[in-house]
């Protein structure tokens, strides 16, 4: 099921035990009352609801554009579509921190997402590992899929005397969780740190090889992940130790013009990435 249609089942289950809201028509909720009802609930939370990864974060974003950063003006005037295109459009502004023109294929509308100003800071986060792997702090966010440039061995602890727990063929793709203050990778498994690899031996997938599916270490058989030295049991998120850790991530404050058939509006929104890479809308 696609992140907009779970949004749409929150929304409306909500909307149940909410009888004095706004409606219209054969006792219908308006597009502004709905964008009311999931500022109610909490981009956030639905977002929290949806799928794993990017599926997941685009969720985030969506519940966040019809619910509180640009609030009910996009909810009275853009349908299901244009929000799901817009929390695209707006995710891709975010990671790349450059401007980003978005137009709906089907009503018309369109919008600039421009990211005016970045600063990184340090937060205390839920990070999710292996029992095995050892804990950094204030690791940079970076949450992209990465390749190996040439075959590179997985390391329990950023460093080569750190115990080997696996190892990439060249050419083969993981995501990258984030960047040690001593240029290692965390190396991750379904949102887990699985161990570190040293950086200047792997590098970001480009776009369009990223956009095609899960990395390879995500779908990786049981017979490769063997072949290759990993324990894949021991490296499963039901394994998973959670702990709090300093993380330096990402703020960034984007402006947003939208414009419809209704008219236009000018936004501005601050948006910061969480350790999963998912960014968080205010």
């Amino acid at each position: 099921m696609s992140p907009a249609k779970h949004l749409t089942l929150i929304a409306m289950a909500v909307s149940l035990g909410m009888g004095g809201c706004a409606t219209t028509g054969e006792g219908g909720m308006s597009k502004q009352t709905m964008g009311s009802v999931l500022g109610a609930v909490g981009g956030a939370l639905l977002g929290s609801q949806v799928g794993k990864g990017s599926g997941r974060n685009l969720a985030i974003i969506a519940g966040a554009l019809a619910g509180g950063a640009l609030g009910n003006w996009i909810g009275a005037r853009l349908d299901e579509r244009d929000r799901e295109a817009l929390a695209a459009s707006t995710q891709e502004a975010l990671d790349s921190g450059q401007p980003v023109a978005w137009r709906s294929g089907h009503s018309g509308a369109s919008a600039t997402i421009t990211p005016v100003s970045s600063k990184t800071v340090t937060t205390q986060q839920t990070i999710r590992r292996a029992p095995k792997i050892a804990t950094v702090q204030n690791m940079a966010v970076i949450n992209q899929p990465y390749r190996a440039i040439k075959s590179v061995n997985l390391r329990a602890g950023p460093g080569t005397d750190a115990e080997k727990v696996g190892g990439f063929l060249e050419g083969q793709t993981f995501t990258a969780l984030g960047r040690t203050d001593n240029d290692w990778i965390a190396v991750g498994r379904k949102g887990v740190t699985v161990g570190y690899v040293y950086a200047p031996l792997v590098g970001p997938v480009p776009a369009m090889v990223a956009k095609a599916g899960p990395t390879d270490l995500d779908a990786i058989s049981t017979a490769s992940a063997s072949e290759q030295g990993f324990d894949l049991d021991a490296i499963e998120p039901s394994a998973a130790v959670s702990e709090q850790v300093a993380v330096k991530t990402t703020c960034r404050t984007v402006d947003y013009r939208v414009k419809t058939a209704d008219g236009e509006e000018s936004k501005t929104v601050d948006a910061c990435q969480s350790a999963d890479g998912a960014w968080q809308l205010s």
